[in-house]
């Protein structure tokens, strides 16, 4: 099985100084990890830390879960890798952020 790919990349929709670190992977996977649940399946990765972006393909439909914060970034990455084989790269994927939740009450600004 090839590893996953995982996107990591910096953003200006998730804090005013618009040079967030962002990290997604495909939804499959994140769900394989945190669990499903809610309308995207993004309920369990919400759940572990506290909020969730997912990013779509419109073309192909492709969706990407993942989180954003420096310190969220490397715990998703750490551990995504200790359920599976990643391949990071530090790019965006083709998608564009389609939902979003924080339980902190300050949303990122949509793309």
């Amino acid at each position: 099985m090839p590893p996953c790919p995982v996107y990591l990349f910096r953003s200006s929709a998730f804090a005013p100084s618009g040079d967030t670190v962002v990290i997604v992977a495909p939804l499959d996977q994140v769900v394989a990890v945190y669990g499903g649940g809610g309308m995207w399946g993004e309920a369990g990765l919400s759940s572990a830390f506290g909020g969730v972006a997912i990013f779509r393909n419109d073309a192909s439909g492709e969706r990407f879960a993942g989180v954003w914060g420096a310190r969220n970034a490397a715990r998703f990455r750490r551990e995504l890798q200790a359920h599976m084989s990643i391949a990071v790269i530090d790019e965006a994927p083709n998608a564009r952020l389609v939902f979003f939740e924080t339980k902190s009450g300050r949303p990122p600004k949509p793309a």
